[in-house]
């Protein structure tokens, strides 16, 4: 099998980066939430619940399935609001402003498949 490379790209200002590990006491959703609150400058109460935009559940189980231990790697984007948020399998968390539109480039550096 050879090595390839992945790269999705985005055409967003990124605002926030954070990370989700498997040792944390907080689920992938958690770190989504507080990512989110991070770029909105708000607490996370504040901010429209997760559930009306992507099912939380589903979430945890993806990025936990398919975290750091699997060969496989995936990348999962989905949109809150006007936040553009992309999640690697290695725990990686970037939220974009889509109102701040920019030449497309990768989310992240480059990802082997």
């Amino acid at each position: 099998m050879s090595d390839s490379s992945l790269d999705v790209y985005r055409s967003c200002k990124p605002v926030v980066d954070a990370e989700y590990t498997s040792e944390s006491d907080r689920s992938p959703s958690d770190a989504v939430i507080e990512a989110l609150a991070k770029a909105a400058e708000t607490d996370p109460i504040e901010l429209l619940p997760l559930y009306e935009f992507i099912d939380p559940d589903a979430l945890d189980q993806l990025i936990e399935k398919h975290g750091r231990a699997s060969s496989q790697k995936t990348v999962l984007s989905f949109q809150v609001e006007t936040w553009n948020v992309f999640i690697n399998s290695d725990g990686q968390i970037r939220v974009c402003d889509s109102t701040h539109a920019t030449p497309p480039e990768p989310v992240f550096d480059s990802i082997t498949a």
